[in-house]
């Protein structure tokens, strides 16, 4: 016996528990959602009540209980949204349970089977199925719901008169309650799957951009490393001998150089997926590409990096790789500055070097500039390039509005 009542209660547990509070971004939406409904409703009811009084004072008085307990559940249900305080199961059910009490109270007061009261409990029931996303628990809420409303609708108001057929119109109400509020579970419980299908599938990719990375920095990227050194020595033996030698040395150390810091790229860049802020995976970045091209990087940030998404970062840790990129293919500089700022309303990202600048018809010559203009448009933001003119040296710079979502935003 002790077994049985267990596993009821478990099953009991699981149909009370909301599925949204799983995703807090669904949950808060869609409470909000609600929120805002039930304050529309409460200016209208209160409207109504002002407006011509002699119509329910003091014959009804008890009307006023409605807006006054509307007033309550709002006002708590706003003052926690407000203060981000938790959203509990119990605080969900409650709320939804406030929604049925009310709303059977109101058919109850204002006359039963004829009033109109009766419309608030499709988007009540509705609001529980998006929240709990059990078409069992829908069943069994609106269940509850037909039960308290049907026996109002008998007994109060003159209850129903069968030669006008009331009764079938009574039915047909309670048969829209279950069609709405199932047809509303099953279609966010399909939904869900969808999401959660396509978040399991992201997360696989990432795992996959993860264990590509560490295998490009285990395998490719040590043998690219070997290879250098293996040219290094060679120029050693071969010296002076054989300028026709050195000069292919010399152009291969160039490209295995060239090689190693590309493949720096997906493996510091799976260091974005896993979860690292992007001025750490920059700093350590700009110190790989001093040590490999010899080029004199300093790399500074000015205030506190919030938590920006996952593409956010990756895309902004990529302009700066095809910034370097450039910098080191192109424009033989002697010193690049890599600076990252987090003040204001704006993420700012800077990547300077003193090299040969930007030829006019820089935007013509491959994906290097637009592709990372692309980037910072795909972010909400700007990218700009100075240095157009030779001799001038080149800035990139990319600027991002700071999200409200953003932690520290």
């Amino acid at each position: 016996m002790w077994h049985v009542l267990k596993g009821w209660s478990g099953v009991l547990q699981g149909w009370l528990t909301p599925v949204a509070l799983s995703e807090p971004d669904v949950a808060s939406y869609a409470i909000w959602i609600s929120l805002w409904g039930r304050w529309c409703i409460w200016i209208v009811v209160v409207f109504l009540a002002a407006y011509r009084p002699d119509f329910w004072y003091p014959e009804r008085a008890e009307t006023v209980a409605i807006p006054i307990l509307q007033l309550l559940v709002n006002g708590l249900l706003h003052y926690r949204l407000r203060k981000r305080k938790l959203i509990t199961p119990r605080l969900l059910f409650l709320v939804s349970a406030s929604d049925v009490a009310q709303i059977t109270f109101a058919v109850f007061i204002l006359g039963g089977f004829s009033t109109f009261a009766f419309i608030g409990f499709y988007p009540a029931l509705g609001l529980f199925a998006v929240l709990f996303s059990s078409v069992s628990a829908t069943f069994a809420w609106t269940s509850l719901a037909a039960l308290v409303y049907v026996p109002v609708c008998v007994w109060t108001g003159g209850g129903l008169d069968l030669d006008l057929g009331q009764e079938k119109v009574l039915v047909g109400r309670v048969i829209t309650m279950y069609v709405v509020a199932i047809g509303i579970a099953m279609i966010v419980r399909y939904e869900r799957l969808r999401w959660r299908a396509a978040v399991s599938r992201e997360q696989q990719l990432r795992k996959e951009r993860i264990d590509l990375s560490q295998k490009i920095h285990d395998t490719t990227a040590q043998t690219a490393f070997m290879i250098n050194l293996g040219i290094h020595r060679a120029k050693t033996l071969a010296g002076e001998s054989n300028e026709e030698l050195l000069a292919a040395l010399n152009a291969t150390s160039s490209l295995s150089r060239s090689a190693m810091w590309e493949m720096r790229g997906p493996i510091d860049a799976g260091h974005i997926v896993e979860g690292r802020e992007l001025g750490q995976v920059l700093s350590s970045h700009c110190a790989t590409f001093e040590r490999i091209t010899g080029i004199t990087t300093a790399m500074s940030q000015t205030g506190t990096e919030p938590t920006m998404p996952t593409e956010t970062r990756s895309r902004l840790f990529s302009i700066a790789h095809n910034a370097l990129t450039n910098a080191f293919l192109h424009a033989n500089p002697g010193r690049v500055e890599v600076g990252l700022t987090f003040a204001g309303e704006e993420v700012a990202l800077r990547v300077m070097d003193d090299g040969i600048g930007l030829p006019d018809d820089y935007l013509e010559r491959g994906r290097g500039i637009s592709g990372m203009m692309e980037d910072a448009v795909r972010m909400g933001g700007t990218l700009t390039a100075d240095g157009e003119h030779a001799g001038g040296g080149t800035a990139i710079t990319c600027e991002v509005p700071r999200q409200k979502d953003w932690n520290g935003g």
